[in-house]
Order: C-alpha cells, then sequence, then structure tokens
C-alpha cells in the first residue's frame, strides 16, 4: 500500500490543469508510486467525475446501513470536512466498478477517457446528482472534489 511520503505534492486549480498533468504524464512517462498506473488512475476518475452527471451507483445493502449509520452520527459530515480541508486519504476503499486491471486499458486511452469526461464536465448544464458523501454539490464544489481528487491520485505518479 502507498504512504503519503511516497506522493508528491501536487497542487490543480483548474480543470483545464487536471488534463494537462495526465497528458504530462502520458507525454513524459512516470513512475507509479501507488497502486494504479496512469490508465487507472484516470479510469478512475473519469468515473468518479461523470458519477454527479449520470448518477451514482447505488452502493450494496451493507454499505448503505453502514453509511447510514456513519450519516445517523456525524461522521460523514466528519470526513467530508476533513477531505475538503485536508485532501483524499491513501487506502480508502472505492466502489469497485470504478476500478479496472492493469492492462486492461492503454495509458493513451485512459488519458482520452479522462479528457471526455472533464469536457463534459465543463460544459455540462444538467442537474448536478446529489454525492452519497457530500451530498448536494454545486459546480464550485463538484469541481473542488474534482480537482483534491485527481490531485490524490495523480500525486501517486511521479513524472519521468
Amino acid at each position: 500500500m502507498a504512504h503519503d511520503q511516497q506522493k508528491r505534492s501536487l497542487k490543480l486549480e483548474s480543470l483545464d490543469e487536471l488534463v494537462a498533468e495526465a497528458n504530462r504524464l502520458l507525454g513524459s512517462g512516470y513512475t507509479s508510486r501507488g497502486k494504479w498506473n496512469l490508465a487507472q488512475t484516470c479510469f478512475h476518475l473519469a468515473e468518479w467525475t461523470r458519477f454527479p452527471m449520470d448518477g451514482f451507483p447505488r452502493p450494496p445493502l451493507l454499505l448503505r446501513m453502514i453509511f447510514g449509520v456513519m450519516k445517523a452520527t456525524g461522521m460523514v459530515a466528519k470526513m467530508k470536512a476533513g477531505i475538503l480541508r485536508n485532501g483524499f486519504r491513501p487506502g480508502t476503499p472505492t466502489a469497485p466498478q470504478t476500478t479496472v486491471q492493469a492492462g486492461a486499458l492503454t495509458d493513451q486511452a485512459g488519458v482520452e477517457q479522462l479528457t471526455r469526461v472533464i469536457d463534459r464536465m465543463k460544459h455540462f448544464t444538467g442537474v448536478i446528482q446529489p454525492s452519497p458523501l457530500f451530498g448536494e454539490m454545486d459546480r464550485e464544489l463538484w469541481t473542488r472534489v474534482t480537482l483534491l481528487h485527481a490531485e490524490h491520485h495523480l500525486g501517486f505518479l511521479e513524472p519521468s
């Protein structure tokens, strides 16, 4: 499992910077300091970026029950505040449908997928679907969460 000291410091100020960073890693090459390569990272980021447009996947019953308890006890609000203050933490479980096996797609295909979803996000005029963790989101919060998520995962990829 990756540790914070293996992550590089990465600050993304805009969705354009996110796409530029993915393309920079694609062009320069990189060393993965975490569990995923560039294709896996881009696939994961693209999936979580599109959910506010298309709807979030329904978690299994057990996870819905756990999340309900977490909401009722204020743990969800605390987790949300921590992410917005400090970013995402390594090792947090994710929805399995947001991951792909190494070799399932090329880095080029992953970057292209992420680029398409970010472009779609930038032009999206529909209703932003509520997040299981962040609840109702406006465009500003959706963008902030997307950038924090990208900083976390792309931070594990060290440019060559």
